[in-house]
């Protein structure tokens, strides 16, 4: 199928987006913003995926034993280059375009996410031993991502730095990262690190959330043309 997109969704309009980001966070606390918050506190509506945390780690477990998940370099080389060309995504839903894969690849994880209006984006995230993230930042600050470990390794087990604050995943558990923040990740275990990030639009007053809300809407030809890029093998 011929690439018709143009560019990387995390690189363009990046004036409008820097002005975006200015507007979203000084409705959010500015830099007195947590870098780390708990699920039951932003996010509540997630804590249905750890209710039903066997049923969407068998299902994540079967896909990958099936599917070679595909490298982010072959998703969004730009953004790549900054943050990791090993990274290994899956989008099962992404800006609210449902990758049709995911109805027989992780339909649990599908139905939980279809019921939580503000959820735009799901994505299974592998990390191969010795695979690490950059430091790096987030490109819009509308969202907020949620991480629910599914497999974690229990020796050196791998974990993430945002801002000034320190994480280690643990399988069950899950938190929300204000990913604008600069942040990194560390894998130095001698196995996989597996999540499933949720990114949902970010808590603001009614004005900043139809704004927001209007310019995800905006980014809407792109959810396609990212499942598309991520099952392409």
């Amino acid at each position: 199928m011929k690439d018709t997109m143009q560019g990387s969704i995390s690189h363009n309009s990046l004036y409008f987006r820097r002005f975006l980001n200015w507007f979203f966070i000084s409705f959010a606390g500015g830099r007195n913003r947590p870098p780390i918050m708990q699920t039951r506190d932003v996010f509540p509506q997630g804590l249905a995926f750890e209710r039903r945390f066997d049923e969407v780690q068998r299902e994540i477990d079967l896909l990958l034993q099936k599917r070679k998940l595909t490298r982010y370099q072959d998703i969004d080389p730009a953004r790549a280059a900054e943050v990791s060309q090993d990274w290994r995504l899956y989008y099962a839903y992404f800006l609210w375009k449902e990758n049709e894969s995911a109805r027989a690849d992780l339909p649990v994880t599908l139905e939980i996410v279809k019921n939580i209006p503000h959820a735009i984006n799901v994505t299974v995230a592998v990390l191969e031993p010795g695979v690490e993230l950059a430091a790096h930042e987030g490109p819009y600050a509308g969202v907020l991502r949620y991480h629910l470990g599914i497999r974690v390794p229990k020796e050196n087990p791998p974990s993430i730095r945002v801002l000034d604050q320190h994480y280690t995943w643990k399988a069950g558990e899950s938190i929300v990262i204000d990913d604008v923040y600069n942040h990194e990740v560390f894998n130095k275990s001698d196995d996989v690190r597996v999540i499933l990030m949720v990114d949902f639009m970010r808590p603001m007053n009614p004005v900043a959330h139809v704004v927001n809300r209007l310019c995800l809407r905006m980014k809407n030809k792109w959810g396609r043309h990212m499942i598309e890029k991520a099952m392409a093998q």
